[in-house]
């Protein structure tokens, strides 16, 4: 189970900013906090960053200007953290007053959530004995992804009042804009496939050079076991790969990627600068940049005339 868990902040004149902890008697310096905030990229634009600190490794949640980070005990599943700490993030009152209480309350149920999706626990949800079910009589195969990208629209100054569930958010600024108590304006572009209007989309790779779709990844990855970065390239049906640093076997789910190369299996070419392919998600249409931009941004604002 994590050890602890920190709240940073960001303020536009002195940097990051050392919150609360808990349990109290694990702090952070200052300089612990800049490199929490720098895995999240220099412009704080990745949702999840992993940090490696003298105390150990975190795992941290950017809502800007506020960070929450979990510290990992030695031997500490990094990837069902950082899902259960996404699981979390719900829980969190961001704009609370009481950050003492907030963040005992969340280190508390982020415990409850790792007991209720491991172990014994998890296998004693309906759901999920159901599924074990249709799998071992071969009612399903295998449980294939489709990869969809959705195009999701925030409105970060309703949060605190309406809190942090953005597709809630959005029904119900149109609840009020129904009511007249707001009006909305364009504000911007978003994704949105002309020929049926989804804003759901999936990526296809192609070679720069020959336009094959026969890829492999490269990938740079971080090892949870060492704290060491290796090159692998994960093809399909793979369920571990040994890190090249300590040689240890490391499964697929608990790999943090850092970096990606593709290359080319019929031509030999890596490139980070592949040919990215756009399709619509529900309809299979290929998407232009027309599509790209075809949907409208509202902002709203309050309606002087209700």
């Amino acid at each position: 189970m994590p050890k602890a868990i920190f709240s940073i902040w960001w303020d536009d004149r002195l940097g990051p900013m050392v919150g609360r902890s808990y349990p109290e008697t694990t702090t952070l310096t200052s300089e612990e906090a800049v490199t929490i905030f720098m895995g999240h990229g220099v412009n704080q634009d990745s949702e999840i960053g992993y940090s490696k600190i003298r105390i150990g490794l975190v795992i941290s949640f950017m809502r800007p200007p506020n960070c929450l980070g979990i510290l990992l005990n030695e031997g500490d599943n990094s990837s069902a953290v950082e899902r259960n700490l996404l699981r979390l993030v719900p829980h969190v009152d961001f704009n609370s007053d009481s950050w003492d209480k907030e963040l005992e309350k969340a280190f508390l149920v982020l415990h409850d959530l790792m007991d209720e999706t491991s172990g014994e626990e998890l296998l004693l949800n309906p759901g999920v004995k159901q599924l074990v079910g249709d799998l071992i009589e071969k009612r399903i195969e295998s449980i294939k992804p489709k990869h969809v990208m959705k195009a999701t629209v925030r409105y970060p100054e309703a949060y605190a009042s309406l809190g942090n569930d953005d597709d809630e958010v959005s029904r119900l600024l149109k609840d009020l804009e129904d009511e007249e108590v707001l009006e909305s304006r364009t504000y911007g572009r978003r994704v949105e496939c002309r020929q049926c209007g989804s804003s759901e989309l999936t990526i296809e790779l192609l070679c720069p050079n020959c336009q094959s779709d026969d890829i492999h990844k490269v990938y740079t990855v971080f090892c949870p076991k060492c704290s060491n970065q290796f090159h692998a390239i994960i093809a399909d049906d793979l369920a571990e790969v040994t890190c090249l640093s300590c040689k240890q076997p490391v499964k697929v789910n608990e790999l943090a990627v850092i970096d990606v190369e593709p290359l080319c299996n019929k031509c030999g070419t890596a490139s980070n600068d592949p040919k990215i392919i756009f399709n619509c998600a529900t309809c299979g249409k290929q998407l232009k940049g027309a599509d790209l931009l075809s949907g409208t941004g509202l902002a709203y604002y309050f309606n002087n005339g209700s």
